[in-house]
């Protein structure tokens, strides 16, 4: 369990023992989410999320 605190709002996040079982069927599901993720930030307008190393 981690906690973390900011400004008098505490958010707690339970963490399992160990990792779950990556089987075949899910791993395709969480590519699936990743490639749709990375397609998705391709769809921002120009100019918007943009980094700038300065």
């Amino acid at each position: 369990m981690s906690t973390y605190r900011q400004e008098g709002e505490d958010i707690t996040v339970h963490l399992p023992d160990q990792l779950p079982v990556l089987t075949p069927d899910v791993a395709r599901i969480l590519l699936a989410i990743l490639v749709e993720l990375a397609e998705s930030k391709g769809r921002r307008p120009s100019g918007e999320g943009e980094r700038r190393d300065c």
